[in-house]
């Protein structure tokens, strides 16, 4: 009655791997446009994304350039 789509689970969790991917690297963006190392909040934000996020956003420097 209620079947699995594997297919569909699939494609949700492929979907969560390239949302995560793309925060991640905006993260590391931002990161080393405010002076901190970019590569390491980068893959910390992919891995944990709903914890490393929130925690960046508190604890980010700020913008070294004195852009918006």
């Amino acid at each position: 009655m209620y079947g699995h789509d594997s297919g569909a689970y699939v494609f949700g969790q492929l979907f969560g791997i390239i949302i995560a991917a793309v925060i991640a690297v905006l993260v590391a963006k931002d990161a080393n446009a405010r002076g901190m190392n970019g590569i390491l909040w980068g893959i910390f934000t992919f891995f944990l994304c709903i914890i490393a996020l929130p925690i960046y956003l508190v604890v980010r420097k700020p913008r070294l350039d004195g852009g918006a």
